[in-house]
């Protein structure tokens, strides 16, 4: 810590970050429906495709921060925020006899274009009790436990338009087809890390910050298709809406993180602030924190009693369970005062 008459500091960061989601994925290609002019409930094997998935870009974000250095032994009380959203779009298209089928919805129907938006919202808070120590003139170590609590928002929505390539569903040819994921994950619990700084004169220094976590978190999940108007007699139903199942439960997510750099000091003002900055690497990873509720198997038989009752149907659903990780530049810029 900085000597300076005051006993607080603030921190303001600007971070420039790219999100990798497992789970985005969103169709695959197959080379052919069959043989043309001929009528087919399914792809002609050899199946020989790509999948087709939704990738971010990179955008900024920020941090704030409030700090209190304590008369007492070197101890300090530090809280920080950090705020980051970030959303990109995917397409593909395929001419016939080529197609798209879907990896998100229950109703799978050959595809001739799919569009699909993908949205991460992300929250987080934490308060860190922290004792410095100076390891010797060069290297001081900063070792803190904390409580840290994140809000993340998932969302994916895909629109399939239907081929008109004659298949047994050319009559919905043209039609959109939409299935709308959301996830939404509140968690809290214990974090302990170590900042280390490495002087290397004139001011400057090295720093390299490492922290984990164990976050218990409550989840809930949503999803939910649509049909065309046209097509709602087909699914013996007056509403376009054919699915939607909601799930809530709880789950511990791991999380860890990484930030190294460089960094510079410099007191002004007749020493009575002290001006830090940082430029870093940063890594922040989330294991396991996609929970999209996802279409499996889906089983069709008949029940039977003294006489044939009804028809039964049953459709499983499966949980992502991927990871996310936030990764790019980030610059802080300190007072003390």
């Amino acid at each position: 810590n900085p000597d300076v008459p005051g006993n607080w500091f603030m921190t303001f960061d600007l971070t420039y970050w790219h999100a990798k989601l497992g789970g985005t994925e969103y169709a695959y290609s197959i080379q052919s429906w069959g043989p043309p002019g001929i009528q087919q409930s399914a792809p002609r094997f050899p199946i020989d495709g790509d999948v087709k998935a939704v990738d971010f870009s990179w955008d900024m974000g920020i941090k704030v921060g409030l700090g209190y250095k304590t008369p007492h032994d070197n101890w300090d009380v530090y809280a920080h925020y950090t705020w980051y959203q970030t959303e990109d779009s995917a397409s593909s298209f395929k001419a016939a006899p080529s197609m798209l089928l879907s990896l998100k919805s229950i109703v799978s129907f050959p595809a001739s274009h799919v569009k699909s938006h993908m949205n991460v919202d992300y929250n987080n808070v934490e308060l860190e009790l922290a004792r410095s120590y100076a390891i010797s003139s060069k290297v001081s170590l900063r070792p803190h436990f904390d409580v840290k609590s994140a809000w993340i928002d998932l969302s994916q929505n895909t629109t399939y338009t239907i081929s008109g390539y004659p298949t047994n569903f050319d009559n919905l040819g043209g039609g959109d087809f939409k299935t709308k994921n959301r996830m939404t994950f509140w968690g809290i619990g214990p974090r302990a890390g170590l900042d280390s700084k490495w002087a290397l004169g004139y001011g400057f220094h090295l720093f390299g910050d490492v922290a984990a976590s164990v976050l218990y978190g409550n989840f809930k999940s949503l999803h939910r298709e649509f049909v065309p108007l046209f097509a709602t007699i087909s699914f013996h139903t007056d509403s376009q809406r054919i699915y939607k199942i909601s799930d809530k439960f709880h789950r511990y997510v791991p999380f860890a993180q990484m930030f190294l750099g460089l960094g510079w000091d410099r007191r002004i003002n007749n020493n009575k602030f002290n001006l830090g900055l940082k430029l870093g690497y940063e890594v922040q990873y989330y294991w396991r924190i996609n929970q999209f509720n996802l279409p499996g198997e889906y089983n069709q038989g008949n029940a039977f009693g003294k006489e044939l009752i009804n028809v039964v149907r049953q459709q499983r659903f499966e949980k992502v369970s991927e990871d996310l990780m936030f990764y790019g530049i980030t610059g802080e810029a300190r007072v003390d005062f």
